[in-house]
């Protein structure tokens, strides 16, 4: 028939029937880990500054970060978007900053060099690295397919 497509396109319905990728769960897994650190880290500076400004810029990150790891979950085009653009380059550039920082700061004076500035450093590396490898997660074949790309 002309109106067939000659590559068929898995409908929703089929797409929900195949099973969920190791990929797609395991980047799920690590932005959700990735922003339960940075939630917390929030929650304590706030409860320092405060501010209803700030308390509801956190609560709107809550609900977009919450509305992307439910797209990726259930296949959503627009997560895995978000994810392929905005994780893996912000977590590369993040992680490239930390690293001139504990390069550079202790020859400038800027970081203290004692256990709590290194601990610090170790967390933020620590969680960049879970959000740099969720977005490089979802750029795999089986990630794309699960995503309709």
């Amino acid at each position: 028939m002309i109106s067939e497509s000659s590559h068929p396109v898995p409908s929703p319905t089929t797409r929900k029937l195949l099973r969920r990728p190791r990929s797609i769960v395991a980047s799920t897994v690590l932005l959700a880990l990735w922003w339960a650190y940075t939630l917390a880290v929030d929650v304590a500076l706030l409860a320092e500054v405060g501010g209803a400004g700030n308390w509801l810029a956190l609560a709107v990150c809550t609900v977009a970060v919450g509305a992307v790891l439910r797209g990726l979950w259930y296949g959503g085009s627009f997560a895995w978007r978000v994810m392929h653009w905005f994780a893996a380059p912000v977590a590369a550039a993040f992680l490239i900053g930390i690293g001139g920082l504990l390069f550079f700061g202790p020859l400038l004076e800027v970081l203290r060099s004692d256990e709590t500035g290194l601990a610090v450093a170790a967390a933020m590396t620590c969680s960049l690295s879970a959000l740099l490898a969720s977005g490089l997660l979802v750029r795999t074949r089986p990630a794309r397919a699960w995503c309709g790309r």
